[in-house]
């Protein structure tokens, strides 16, 4: 199989503020404002530490929402948790920046492919770095005393493809509304592609599909994300199928996806948004992601 491409987002961040640091045990052990901590997956790779950046308005109270941000490409957290604090704040919502290193899970296997597959074998799901999400989730609120019994998930550029494909492949994730922003490509819900780039020989089980449509996938495309020649957009032939920038790839990917619906005659629960004027910047795209996310009556 092929390895999946993507380039990181280069986003435009607050200034850092101080941190705390700590294991954090107990209600409220997710410190107030910024900290960040290291989850060791027990029910994973165990081997695998992942440094986890939060950040705990002073409003967010354990009724309120969590949010899950997945970094790009460069796997770098703490420039995406500081890029979400002013929303953090404006949604009264935890924020949880999960790190997955470039030295503990090298590699777009690992990452943007959820470490699904090894040399075209199996995983075991426990070990997936999608999965590795859902056991996050039960730490942070055993340390936060959240009480809600879903997440809000968000991706750009490799952090979307990550979102994507896990919102397709882990049906039974406990997230509540997805948004998936400025992916370099697609693995599209289609059983006539092989995987990685279509469903054919996937771990989803074909009387999945409609599951996943019904979830609240959010797909966004910056309206000025148009360059062909955008440094590190994926050019090899799977990828130049869906298009040639990634606009036209978000847009073939929701249009593939309503066709696949109306064939098999299920319903489609997903969203396409363009936000105008604006290219691959994640800090761009953070504010109409974030009233989509919050807005969930």
């Amino acid at each position: 199989m092929l390895i999946l491409m993507l380039v990181a987002c280069g986003c435009t961040a607050p200034p850092p503020q101080k941190e705390l640091t700590g294991s954090g045990n107990g209600p409220m052990g997710i410190p107030q404002g910024s900290g960040q901590y290291v989850f060791t997956d027990l029910l994973g790779n165990a081997d695998r530490p992942i440094t986890v950046y939060t950040y705990r308005p002073a409003s967010w109270n354990t009724l309120g929402p969590v949010l899950m941000v997945m970094p790009g490409a460069g796997r770098d957290g703490r420039s995406p948790r500081d890029t979400w604090i002013r929303y953090a704040e404006q949604y009264s919502s935890l924020v949880a920046v999960p790190e997955f290193s470039l030295a503990n899970y090298p590699g777009d296997l690992w990452y943007n492919a959820g470490n699904t597959y090894d040399d075209n074998n199996w995983n075991p799901k426990a070990n997936w770095t999608y999965t590795a999400v859902e056991h996050l989730f039960d730490d942070l609120r055993n340390k936060s005393g959240a009480t809600r019994n879903t997440y809000l998930l968000f991706g750009h550029s490799a952090g979307g493809q990550f979102v994507h494909r896990m919102a397709t492949v882990l049906p039974e994730a406990r997230y509540s509304r997805a948004v998936a922003a400025n992916a370099g490509f697609y693995l599209l819900p289609v059983s006539t592609i092989e995987y990685p780039f279509g469903l054919k020989g996937s771990p989803l089980y074909e009387n999945e599909l409609p599951s996943v449509f019904a979830r609240k996938l959010i797909i966004m495309s910056g309206g000025s994300d148009t360059d062909p020649n955008a440094s590190g957009l994926a050019n090899f032939p799977e990828a130049e199928a869906q298009g040639s920038t990634r606009f036209e790839r978000a847009r073939f990917y929701f249009t593939t996806a309503q066709a696949e619906a109306e064939r098999r005659h299920i319903p489609l629960n997903w969203e396409y948004h363009v936000v105008p004027g604006i290219g691959h910047d994640e800090a761009g795209m953070a504010g109409a992601s974030a009233a989509l996310l919050f807005n969930e009556t």
